[in-house]
């Protein structure tokens, strides 16, 4: 047997332990040490040492805690300080717990976190989260219940078991209706929780793409697991997984950028899909960029009003701050002849450029043609005399070129774009993610921050524009060498929970709303032509037994609950006899408990509360009548 009191206050630290785990990952360092020494202490209080504490004392903190928490929000941090602020709260109110109030506020600031959660990230771990809560704040509400009843009661494992039990079919017979209400509540096609990364929040996360690229800058993204995009699609070869982003044409030295002969802009309807163009349906994470990515080269952007460039780049009217679907098309055939020719301006080199890059440009001016001169230039890249690395990298493209090299793409990229421009090739950088990884379970490719990578196009005439990717093939990646780990494997089992999450889920709108009636409409309206495999007399008989089952579930718990009212009626009948015996009357409208403390004689009334007790509790407490507790209270009845 446990108190009642210990089972809720057990129950309670477990619901606060949900909360506090929703919002570990988003919650300020200081935040976690007030929390932790709060619960530690309440512990403490609660299940070791009591100890009395001044509520004026505990509400002014939580008032200056509140405070403190407003103090912080600015345009671009809107939900840490107040997700820190209930966390701390949450530490106050455990500390303070005493009474119902106590107990409900705990609760709801259980609640407030989850909400927190939410407000970040609508992923599938917020489900993770709020059902096992939602059960225990249920066993949480019964156990209030109980302790309202008898503050000193105590409670079997069996008894708490039940409880659990009825809190979990509470909680089953709320999912049909709640499905009901998902599918027919009205939505709009504006989320009210984009405002909250409309006012500056960069997007829960940081992008691998700027206007610009330094040498050096892709090194940082690389470690990041982040997630970028979603592409659903069937699997292509690993030489067609290059993601178009971005265009860079002009280099000062260290900085690569898009110039101002990018800005013209393509008519959409002038391009046509043609046989043997890849689609992917790109699901994009909110990073408040304004570049859309897809298989190079993309053609075509569907679904989502896009302005294209002539280098074969797709960007958005403003940054995008929620998950956004669109369609894209692309033409993997190499080289791209569609664009035309490229103007002066990409064999323009920067002043500052050393004589010796400039020297060692000249070798392979002798090469037959501006193909054979990029191919000689790769391959003294890709030569075992430049190595792929990710820390201490040189300064500037001539140390690359000339001492140290060491470097990662943008020094590979970069070199032989320069090269080329010394070499009388045009050529630019090109920004994007390489690679990522299929799910067979979801049909889709996984594109993580750690795929960042740049590559280069020359221009060759009569050809058109080719993809080079001088960055050395054998070279170990971040984002290979994250497939190896456990924890990956685990990251990209959840990844497909997510996937079908957000499609199932968070994508639904008005605009699915209004499919799916339209589905209904047309399938009511087929039931006028009913095959004859749906007769009329297979249909009947069908619902006869659907029927028949729905009776026998719902008998056999009305069965077993008229067998245990029985048994009730039976004792308490047989008490009422006895109790006739020594000249005392059991009144219809009396308990059982209630009578037996008017008796006046104090032996009588003790044997007669021995049984009223153990019946109260078998009846309305633990509703168990088995054998072994009839035995038991015909036993006290005996002695009456």
């Amino acid at each position: 047997m446990v108190k009642t009191s210990t089972v809720l206050l057990s129950v309670t630290y477990l619901s606060a332990g949900l909360g506090y785990g929703a919002v570990f990952s988003i919650v300020h360092p200081a935040a976690h040490v007030a929390f932790a020494a709060l619960a530690s202490l309440s512990a403490v209080r609660h299940f070791f040492k009591p100890f009395s504490l001044s509520r004026h004392l505990l509400n002014g903190l939580a008032l200056a805690v509140m405070m403190l928490s407003l103090s912080r929000i600015r345009s671009d941090l809107l939900v840490e300080p107040f997700v820190d602020g209930v966390l701390v709260l949450l530490g106050i109110k455990l500390l303070e717990a005493q009474m119902q109030r106590d107990y409900l506020q705990v609760y709801l600031l259980c609640l407030f976190l989850l909400l927190g959660l939410g407000l970040v990230s609508m992923s599938i771990s917020f489900l993770f989260f709020l059902v096992p809560l939602a059960f225990f704040l249920t066993v949480s509400l019964l156990l209030l219940t109980l302790e309202a009843a008898d503050p000193l009661a105590q409670l079997s494992v069996k008894a708490v078991a039940q409880l659990g039990a009825v809190a979990a079919a509470i909680g089953i017979l709320t999912v049909p209706v709640a499905l009901i209400l998902f599918f027919i509540l009205p939505r709009t096609d504006f989320p009210l929780l984009n405002l909250l990364w409309g006012f500056g929040k960069p997007g829960m996360g940081r992008t691998g793409f700027s206007n610009t690229v330094s040498l050096g800058d892709v090194t940082s993204i690389q470690e990041d697991a982040a997630v970028v995009f979603r592409a659903q699609m069937a699997r292509v070869g690993s030489k067609d997984l290059y993601w178009r982003g971005m265009v860079f044409d002009h280099f000062d030295g260290t900085r690569w950028s898009p110039s101002s002969a990018q800005t013209k802009v393509e008519l959409p309807d002038a391009v046509k899909v043609n046989p043997g163009d890849v689609p992917q349906t790109i699901l994009m994470e909110p990073f408040g960029m304004e570049v859309l990515f897809g298989l190079d080269r993309p053609i075509l952007v569907e679904r989502i009003p896009t302005r294209r460039t002539a280098d074969g780049t797709f960007r958005v009217f403003s940054p995008l701050f929620k998950k956004t679907r669109y369609v894209v098309w692309s033409r993997l055939s190499a080289p791209f002849g569609d664009e035309g020719p490229p103007g002066a301006e990409l064999l323009n080199v920067p002043p500052s450029l050393s004589p010796g890059v400039v020297s060692l440009a000249r070798s392979w001016l002798d090469e037959p043609s501006p193909l054979k001169r990029v191919q000689a230039i790769t391959a003294f890249l890709q030569s075992a005399d430049f190595q792929y690395a990710l820390d201490n990298l040189p300064k500037d493209l001539e140390t690359f070129l000339l001492q140290d090299r060491r470097g990662n793409c943008e020094y590979f990229a970069s070199a032989l774009a320069v090269l080329s421009r010394l070499a009388g090739v045009p050529s630019r950088l090109v920004g994007g993610y390489r690679g990522g990884y299929y799910n067979e379970a979801g049909g889709y490719y996984l594109v993580l921050q750690k795929h960042a990578h740049v590559w280069t196009e020359v221009y060759l005439d009569g050809t058109g524009w080719l993809r080079v990717d001088p960055t050395p093939p054998a070279a170990v990646t971040p984002a290979q060498l994250y497939t190896r780990s456990l924890l990956a494997r685990w990251r990209l089992f959840m990844d497909t929970l997510n996937y079908y999450w957000f499609r199932i889920v968070v994508d639904y709108d008005v605009e699915r709303q209004f499919s799916m009636l339209r589905r209904a409409r047309t399938l009511a309206g087929s039931f006028s032509d009913i095959p004859k495999m749906f007769s009329f007399r297979r249909l009947r008989t069908a619902a006869m037994a659907t029927f028949g089952f729905l009776v026998l579930v719902c008998l056999v718990p009305a069965v077993r609950y008229r067998s245990r009212h029985q048994s009730a009626q039976r004792l308490r009948k047989t008490y009422a006899q006895r109790l006739r015996r020594h000249g005392y009357v059991l009144m219809e409208w009396q308990g059982v408990e209630e009578s037996a403390k008017t008796i006046d004689d104090p032996n009588l009334q003790e044997r007669a509360l021995r049984f009223a007790q153990s019946f109260e509790r078998a009846v309305y407490r633990d509703q168990n009548m088995d054998k072994n507790i009839l035995r038991r209270l015909k036993e006290h009845l005996r002695r009456l």
